[in-house]
């Protein structure tokens, strides 16, 4: 089949340009029905702590499933409760437990109860009687029914409730919407296997959808929550349009109002397509992309996209946007997006103080400058935390001008238009007095510990060789995170050298390893060869 014919049987229309831009970026791993993370993919989540669950959460060790179970039992001592194989059964799992009431032969389904029970329950509840699960099964009577057979689901024991199988596994297979009972065991394992399905959406809507789960895997910032992709998956569906283009952000979010995540992932969907249809060069845009200027993994690591939508006054914004492309030439990204927040609040300083002023760039004269060196020196903090409130640091305020005055001393240097008054300077001596060094030491009886083989040996293998090589190489955790594995070098003298990437200076070096090191980081490979095969850089 011809590659035109590959877009027709997968996108009905694609001649729409939303289409061709959208297929010319998805890669095929992400243009499937249901995505299932493989084993360390970025949004592959962390494994229950109870081993025969299937799904998967970050949440305290438990998934969803067990987390609620756990809850409705009363939260007792979460490891004897995760220990007791009684409690593994749990949400959609294939297994299924018997009824909390003592003495009863059935299983449970909904709130763990057999069906019988459960309508006792809920007419004790329509009666007015507040009683809860675990109380009501101390002292619940038992209760019987006549013989039907035994359930139909594989290996299970129970008696029948109704449609061929036990209550369990009946209020299992309505949930997952009455598959034909020959597949069941099928559907509920796909259910708790942790996936992003698309399944209901229209071509081009999930087209979308799947290029946010590629923009998610390859900035690393942060996952996707699939409870929540469901949700923004069938609000899609149940407005009946064919693009999440069709309705502005704030329609979605309005939509999503009782979730968190949600509405984030249609306003992080809606700017990463609205990027599709911007300029073509990335330097004309407003929002720079680092992976899109070409810098590598370790240089971009931790730097959000440089956003300058928050500098109000269009000829600022232009001026600062040439100025920052000139100085990435020779610093590097993380230092550029601190200058970028500096002119930010410079940005806010002036819409606050020349309101009437903000298209006039003869705005920036020596009182305005004045101005803006008192209002930096009143500043406090404003993040949330043990110094919020409190004046904000010389260091911090000698480069809030620092930023200004550089900025200035270029557009002049270059002639750039508009010209800049004669006066618009901000000098030297006019920076605050830096205060003595803090310099942060680890105390001697920590570096006991972290030297301590004992404790070493409590670390699992991964964690263990991170800390040898920040410990012995002196290695940021940042930098010791993006080694390749081929990092290990020999030098003409027959020593280990570790090459890694300095972000510092942007730049790589070779510093001597020790035995110790070239051990931990030889079996590391060996892990990650055996995992994820010899191509994994």
């Amino acid at each position: 089949m011809s590659a035109e014919g590959r877009v027709a049987a997968v996108v009905p229309f694609p001649g729409d340009p939303r289409t061709v831009a959208l297929l010319r970026v998805v890669r095929p791993e992400f243009r499937v029905e249901r995505f299932v993370p493989p084993a360390g993919h970025f949004l592959a989540p962390t494994p229950c702590v109870i081993t025969t669950c299937l799904r998967k959460n970050a949440s305290h060790g438990l998934c969803a499933a067990h987390d609620a179970a756990w809850r409705k039992a009363g939260r007792p001592e979460r490891e004897a409760w995760t220990a007791d194989p009684a409690n593994w059964p749990a949400g959609l799992s294939l297994d299924v437990t018997s009824c909390r009431v003592n003495g009863c032969r059935y299983s449970g389904g909904l709130s763990f109860l057999c069906d019988l029970h459960l309508a006792d329950l809920n007419g004790l509840h329509s009666r007015g009687r507040s009683i809860s699960v675990r109380e009501y099964a101390a002292a619940a009577p038992e209760l019987s029914r006549p013989a039907a057979g035994r359930c139909g689901f594989p290996d299970c024991g129970y008696g029948i409730s109704r449609s061929g199988l036990c209550d369990g596994h009946h209020y299992r297979w309505t949930k997952v919407g009455r598959p034909p009972l020959a597949t069941l065991p099928a559907e509920l394992k796909l259910r708790n296997t942790p996936s992003f399905s698309v399944a209901g959406l229209p071509p081009l809507a999930a087209l979308e959808f799947q290029y946010l789960l590629q923009l998610r895997t390859d900035q690393r910032r942060s996952k996707v929550v699939p409870s929540s992709w469901v949700r923004a998956v069938n609000t899609v569906i149940a407005e009946g349009v064919s693009s999440v283009r069709d309705r502005p952000a704030h329609h979605w979010r309005h939509l999503s109002l009782n979730y968190t995540t949600v509405p984030q992932l249609f306003t992080d969907l809606l700017e990463a397509l609205g990027d599709l249809d911007g300029p073509v060069e990335e330097w004309d845009r407003d929002v720079w992309r680092p992976d899109r200027l070409g810098y590598s993994i370790e240089e971009r690591q931790r730097v959000a996209p440089l956003d300058f939508t928050g500098i109000t006054q269009p000829w600022l914004r232009q001026t600062v946007k040439r100025y920052l492309r000139l100085r990435l030439a020779r610093t590097e990204l993380r230092s550029a997006a601190r200058s970028l927040h500096d002119f930010v609040l410079f940005s806010r300083f002036i819409a606050e103080t020349r309101p009437d002023r903000q298209n006039d760039p003869a705005v920036l004269d020596r009182p305005l400058l004045e101005s803006y060196i008192g209002w930096v020196g009143r500043r406090t903090v404003e993040q949330k935390g043990p110094y919020f409130g409190q004046p904000v640091a010389p260091g911090s305020r000698s480069r809030l001008l620092s930023a200004v005055s550089t900025m200035l001393e270029t557009w002049r240097r270059y002639d750039w238009q508009p010209a800049l008054p004669a006066n618009a300077r901000i000098h030297r001596d006019e920076y605050p007095r830096p205060r003595g060094l803090k310099a942060n030491f680890i105390d001697e009886h920590l570096m006991e510990q972290i030297e301590s083989e004992q404790n070493l040996a409590l670390l699992d293998p991964e964690t263990r060789a991170l800390v040898l090589i920040c410990r012995d190489e002196g290695l940021r955790i940042s930098e010791a995170l993006t080694l390749k594995t081929d990092c290990l070098k020999k030098t003409p003298s027959g020593r280990w050298a570790l090459v890694h990437y300095k972000s510092k200076d942007k730049s790589f070096r070779a510093i001597p390893a020790s035995r110790v090191v070239v051990d931990a980081i030889r079996e590391q490979h060996g892990r990650v060869r055996e995992r994820f095969g010899g191509a994994c850089q």
